[in-house]
């Protein structure tokens, strides 16, 4: 089992010759207003963790802190706007295969 069946399990659904497509147009689809709140959120909250942690250990360990998370932070709303768009994308097609 590949990695975007486990996060993406809609794909399953789908003709495997035709996942890769869908998965490439659900990661171009726009966010929605809860998505960029989380990661207008994510980014301040970051921010602010880099700024407080930058004074105690350094600029640059400050830096390598502030990638992990931003992921941890940012990651899920970029996730849930790919199953949206899967889940979207099934929807239209009422059988249950994306073309």
């Amino acid at each position: 089992m590949s990695a975007s069946l486990v996060f993406y399990p809609e794909l399953l659904r789908v003709p495997p010759d035709r996942r890769p497509a869908l998965l490439t147009r659900a990661r171009h689809e726009p966010f929605d207003w809860v998505e960029l709140a989380g990661l207008g959120a994510a980014v301040v909250v970051v921010a602010w963790c880099s700024e407080a942690i930058g004074g105690e250990v350094g600029a640059a360990a400050a830096a390598v802190i502030a990638i992990p998370l931003v992921l941890a932070c940012a990651g899920p709303f970029y996730w849930r706007r790919t199953r949206r768009a899967i889940r979207e994308a099934l929807a239209r097609d009422g059988r249950g295969e994306a073309a």
